[in-house]
């Protein structure tokens, strides 16, 4: 083929089917539409049954159900009216997730209309140009639909230097980046130079892509003020105070409102739209079931990543350090064992209760002016299956409304 012909077929190649498909001129972010409550299904993927925690137990066909079945459910949560679609970045036995932006890519690829949110990525774990690489990808791929979350772990210092690069190389043409900051190969082509002007490719579909990250103390919500960042709070369900949260609901709206007013001195329009609400989430036919699968669920979860961590370290197979974690002050596993499935119950960040008790909290938490929610539906070691359940439940029994007024909202944008 001559590149003469090469070139007429190039004609027929055009974007705008994909462009009509995927609604990428008129996509809403999250933080739009500040007259929709906005819910988003966050599922951890775990590993079921519970006991299947040694290698020698690892059954391929359960783990590929898993990772079936999560993304069927996020085509049908999009169709129930979730404005959000959301997977974290775990580790081990407990959640088949240590690479969140695998599976991203698979629901741009299988949902048309929800945002795909990474909930959240650890940015100190990988090297920040490479996931802003892999973002812009997963932008292109979703048709403009992706929302970043970064999470800390480690120092706070270089993880807002690590959320910069991110957010400037994804969102910039033409970043400037010190050559410390660049993989050895790429700085092999800088000489005396100290700063490279480093370019996201592909670029994204969005002009901005807009990037959340975990923050609850007044230190990290001014940090992402002042850079104009959305952020996740209220995730308060404090297994080590037994189920209880860190802070009220008063004094987290007190420090939400203190974000803002940052934000704007800072020259960035930010509301409680700019806020989201992360509840791990329980729907069941009472009070103390709910609560107990939730307390089950931790429970599940320390049990196989510490036994994950003790092989790593390299323990006997067999032997968990659990016990003495437990002893161990500061861990916070002890708390898990002796916190009374109750506690979970009195949590008002926790939406864990009889579909009458979610109720009440939600409308709680509504009215002293959350407006998105990130709900823990498959929370940590809770069953996917499970986690499916209340994620359905929130939708048909505790908030059809809101859910029926998202719902509309997704398909106003997408015409």
């Amino acid at each position: 083929m001559t590149s003469h012909h090469y070139l007429d077929r190039l004609k027929y190649i055009h974007c705008e089917p994909f462009c009509e498909q995927r609604g990428i001129n008129g996509m809403s972010t999250l933080s739009e539409d500040p007259d929709i409550v906005k819910f988003i299904y966050w599922d951890n993927l775990t590993y079921a049954p519970p006991g299947s925690r040694e290698p020698e137990e690892w059954d391929p066909r359960l783990g590929a159900r898993l990772y079936e079945s999560y993304l069927d459910h996020c085509v049908e949560a999009e169709r129930l009216g979730y404005a959000g679609l959301s997977v974290p970045e775990h580790f081990g036995p407990s959640s088949l997730s240590p690479h969140p932006n695998i599976i991203l890519a698979a629901l741009a690829a299988k949902t048309t209309r929800a945002r795909i949110i990474s909930g959240v990525n650890l940015a100190l774990l990988h090297n920040p140009l490479h996931l802003a690489e892999q973002f812009a990808m997963i932008d292109v791929l979703s048709g403009g639909r992706l929302e970043v979350g970064l999470g800390r772990r480690g120092d706070r210092a270089a993880f807002e230097h690590a959320a910069d690069l991110i957010d400037g190389a994804l969102n910039q043409i033409d970043h400037p980046v010190a050559k410390a900051d660049l993989t050895p190969s790429a700085a092999a082509f800088l000489q005396d130079i100290e700063t490279a002007k480093v370019t996201v490719w592909p670029r994204p579909v969005q002009q901005r892509v807009p990037l959340w990250v975990a923050a609850e103390t007044d230190e990290s919500l001014a940090t992402a003020a002042r850079r104009g960042w959305d952020v996740f709070t209220g995730l308060n369900l404090d297994p080590s105070a037994g189920g209880m949260s860190k802070v009220s609901v008063d004094e987290m709206v007190a420090r939400l409102h203190r974000y803002i007013e940052i934000g704007r001195e800072n020259g960035h329009k930010l509301s409680m739209d700019n806020t989201a609400a992360s509840c791990f989430t329980v729907i069941a036919d009472t009070d103390r079931e709910a609560a107990e699968i939730v307390r089950d669920g931790f429970v599940s979860h320390i049990e196989a990543a510490s036994g994950y961590l003790a092989r790593m370290a390299g323990a006997v197979p067999g032997n968990s350090p659990l016990e003495s974690l437990a002893k161990e002050g500061g861990t916070g596993v002890q708390g898990v064992f002796e916190a009374p499935a109750e506690s979970y119950l009195r949590n008002p960040f926790a939406l864990v209760g009889s579909v009458e008790t979610v109720k009440a909290k939600l409308d709680a938490l509504v009215t002293a002016g959350f407006r998105r929610f990130v709900l823990f539906c498959g929370g940590v070691g809770t069953a996917h299956e499970i986690g499916w359940q209340s994620a359905t439940a929130m939708a048909h029994d505790v908030a059809p409304e809101l859910f029926a007024a998202a719902k509309a909202g997704l398909a106003e944008v997408a015409a």
